[in-house]
């Protein structure tokens, strides 16, 4: 039994990040680095369905294991940096993979013409 939940979680572990690696460069455009290898660029933001979402620039990652990818060191470090600017109790980041410099600018833009309040941190990850 143990075996086989093992092999189930493997599987799983490496099915993920196979597709991780396959839609990073089918959503890659020409000149952008996308591999198994290259920068990848994230941004990180607050819970969208509250009236204030904090954003974060968007910033460069390594591309690292699926394990890693999946853990998203970036996303803990953006709560970090929340909770020391005074956003106190639990806060949710959502981060995403992004094509262009300007998705901080078009998610921003997206949000507020939802009623949001947008807080444009300028954070970006150190260990990237």
């Amino acid at each position: 039994m143990q075996n086989r939940v093992m092999r189930t979680t493997c599987l799983a572990v490496a099915l993920c990040g196979f597709w991780f690696c396959t839609s990073c460069k089918s959503a890659s455009s020409p000149g952008e680095a996308t591999s198994a290898n290259g920068p990848v660029q994230m941004l990180c933001y607050t819970t969208p369905t509250a009236q204030v979402v904090r954003i974060s620039a968007v910033f460069p990652i390594k591309t690292a294991d699926p394990t890693q990818m999946m853990e998203e060191p970036w996303a803990k470090d953006f709560r970090t940096y929340l909770g020391q600017s005074g956003n106190e109790g639990g806060i949710s980041v959502t981060c995403d993979q992004v094509t262009s410099k300007n998705a901080e600018k078009d998610k921003a833009d997206a949000l507020r013409k939802q009623g949001h309040q947008v807080i444009e941190t300028n954070w970006t990850y150190a260990g990237g």
